[in-house]
């Protein structure tokens, strides 16, 4: 089941007019069109903002202004509605056409007001979500999967012809370490830097970066350095978002395009990048350049999003941030996300935004993050959920096993005789005995899929195992598959019913049946093992084949770390 939201469309209307269409996903029935003028800002306000010195009287009166255009009467009674309908928080998805984009990149949306306080820290209202509305069919950002150890690469780039103003990395490096071994997770969060400072390195120069990419696989990239705009040479193009990376052996910045940087992270993704905007203060001669570097810090952020890229969110800031906001954000978006929000990105902008909120309000670095997001799945890194155990070989050379043996398992012919088939499928049983026996030893409380062998266009009962005992009073998760197969039906398990828990399944996503149980009276009941529960798959036409089922995105009240494993459907030639 997807989060609930509230999506705003920008579109080009009639005349010098922009046209509003919203509406709420999976939270009130809210569908409307409404119209507005082009925004118009003081600039010399903007740039102040953006250089990062908003006095609370200039902050006030941009967030006024902005509240002003955007709301009005009409589409701040939408929000108090979705407001007052929300069980749960909501995220604000802000969607504009690229034709309009041009008159919006310099529209601080994150300091709106519901009332008198920030709407992106409104209680119910997980943050702003910036998203490209597409006009054309396009394939969904696909989903891929990730899992431990969690890897961290921070990047500090510090040209010396741009002021040398760029904060160490080292020390944050240290934060973000200790934060792990907090969680006690010291064993499986890794976390490397790129960086000149101190004599700790070669110079930061983008092929080292690209090289680095090649050497391990990364889950989040932190950037602290300049951006800028640069002109792309033809007439009626705008100009496009640069990094600023170092030159060995020499003084002045490479820049490297957004569409470089896109590129290459098509290839070596990483789902996270936070563009930190991160300088500390500058001196009168490079005051004057700071509103450009942060425009073209988020223009790169924008553009990574917005493009073929291996990036599903990316942090850029809209304004300037000193050091220590800087490190504020950075600690509380890490803490969150691996211990209070385990692998929910937008949650971890909030908490970062909290953080500096609750040190200053003004300059107003709080509303410095802007989010954009390729795809509304949360948590994306459903892995931190899970119980982070410890490396075994034989893992590793089983799930190689059990591969091989579905594959021939869906080779034999479904018409021989029940024997010829059995020696593989007993060698399959011991192979998976092994590992739950591995498992059962550490402790672990794991939750898996059954084994089912079908034929071309069965409806497949596969039944969802737990292993080990819980005391809880909320479990949820999901089994994904395929989005060739579709499912039918879902009845809750003996374990289920044993513990007293009432079960809900949302079957509304292709590819996967979200589980959701909890106790009636919301206290925490003991849940033992067996079925949680079955589900009816229908399978295509097609053989031999064999469909991975997994179980991930494990959650549960109160919190705890669980183990979420695959198995398969088997389909044989006829």
């Amino acid at each position: 089941m997807r989060d609930p939201e509230f999506v705003v469309d920008i579109e080009p209307g009639g005349g010098s007019r922009l046209r509003l269409c919203v509406h709420a996903s999976n939270l009130a029935p809210i569908d409307d069109e409404l119209e507005r003028p082009f925004p118009s800002l003081p600039p010399a306000e903007i740039d102040e903002l953006r250089s990062g010195y908003g006095s609370e009287q200039m902050t006030e009166s941009l967030a006024e202004q902005v509240t002003g255009w955007l709301l009005q009467s009409d589409l701040r009674g939408h929000l108090s509605t979705a407001v007052n309908a929300a069980t749960q928080p909501f995220r604000i998805v802000i969607r504009p056409h690229p034709a309009v984009l041009p008159h919006l990149h310099d529209i601080p949306f994150e300091l709106l007001k519901l009332g008198a306080d920030p709407l992106v820290l409104h209680p119910l209202v997980r943050g702003i979500v910036h998203a490209q509305k597409r006009h054309r069919a396009s394939a969904a950002p696909p989903r891929l999967r990730w899992g431990w150890p969690f890897r961290v690469l921070l990047v500090r780039t510090n040209p010396k012809d741009l002021g040398g103003c760029v904060p160490l990395v080292l020390p944050l490096r240290d934060r973000v370490l200790a934060i792990a071994r907090s969680c006690g997770l010291a064993d499986v969060v890794e976390v490397a830097a790129l960086t000149s400072e101190d004599g700790a390195g070669r110079p930061v120069t983008y092929d080292a970066l690209r090289a680095e990419l090649r050497n391990a696989s990364y889950n989040l990239l932190v950037y602290l350095g300049h951006g800028d705009l640069q002109d792309v040479g033809f007439d009626g193009f705008p100009p496009i978002g640069v990094l600023q990376f170092e030159l060995d052996g020499s003084p002045y910045a490479n820049p490297i395009r957004a569409d470089q940087l896109r590129s290459e992270l098509l290839n070596r993704p990483v789902p996270v990048v936070v563009l930190a905007g991160c300088l500390t203060a500058a001196g009168e001669a490079l005051r004057d350049r700071l509103p450009q570097w942060m425009r073209g810090s988020q223009s790169v952020a924008h553009a990574l999003v917005h493009g073929e890229s291996g990036v599903q969110c990316a942090i850029g800031m809209r304004h300037r941030l000193e050091t220590t906001d800087a490190e504020r954000f950075l600690q509380a978006f890490v803490l969150s996300l691996l211990k209070q929000s385990p692998g929910d990105v937008e949650r971890a902008v909030r908490a970062g935004r909290e953080e500096m909120f609750a040190q200053k309000p003004y300059p107003p670095s709080w509303s410095a993050p802007v989010l954009f997001r390729a795809a509304g799945i949360e948590p994306l890194f459903d892995f931190l959920c899970t119980a982070p155990t410890p490396l075994d070989p034989l893992d590793e050379h089983d799930q190689a096993l059990r591969e091989k043996g579905w594959k021939a398992l869906s080779e034999l012919p479904a018409a021989l005789p029940p024997e010829a088939r059995r020696f593989s499928s007993f060698l399959l049983d011991t192979v998976e005995v092994a590992f739950l026996d591995r498992r059962r030893q550490r402790g672990a409380s794991l939750v898996w899929p059954t084994r089912v062998e079908a034929k071309p266009g069965d409806t497949a009962q596969v039944s969802v195992q737990h292993m080990g005992a819980l005391t809880v009073s909320r479990l949820e998760g999901r089994l994904s598959f395929a989005k060739a197969i579709s499912p039918r039906a879902t009845r809750p398990g003996e374990a289920l019913k044993a513990a007293g828990l009432r079960a809900f399944f949302a079957l509304d996503q292709p590819g996967e049946v979200r589980f959701f149980a909890s106790s009636p009276a919301g206290t925490p009941v003991t849940l033992g093992a067996g079925p949680l529960f079955d589900v009816e798959l229908a399978l295509p036409g097609i053989f031999p084949a064999v469909y991975e089922l997994r179980v991930d995105a494990l959650a549960s009240d109160p919190k705890m770390f669980l183990c979420g494993w695959s198995n398969a459907i088997v389909v044989s030639l006829p």
